[in-house]
């Protein structure tokens, strides 16, 4: 977008797109990514590929009651 182009020439889907993004940018620059530069140990990738490859599935109620959550 154009820097020079001012608000009230923008259309109600471009103000918005704008406003996203400045919140997004304010975001990031705020709180960044706090697992940025960490590493993932092989023994967790492999849990997940299993997890994954696995056509066992727990419904989310009773993840709940099991952790004791109210659901």
């Amino acid at each position: 977008m154009n820097s020079n182009v001012k608000v009230k020439e923008l259309s109600v889907e471009e103000l918005k797109s704008l406003i996203n993004d400045a919140v997004d940018n304010r975001l990031e620059e705020r709180f960044g990514d706090p697992d940025v530069g960490l590493e993932v140990k092989p023994s967790v990738i492999d849990s997940i590929r299993k997890s994954r490859r696995s056509k066992t599935t727990i419904q989310a109620v009773e993840v709940a009651k099991r952790l004791g959550l109210k659901w």
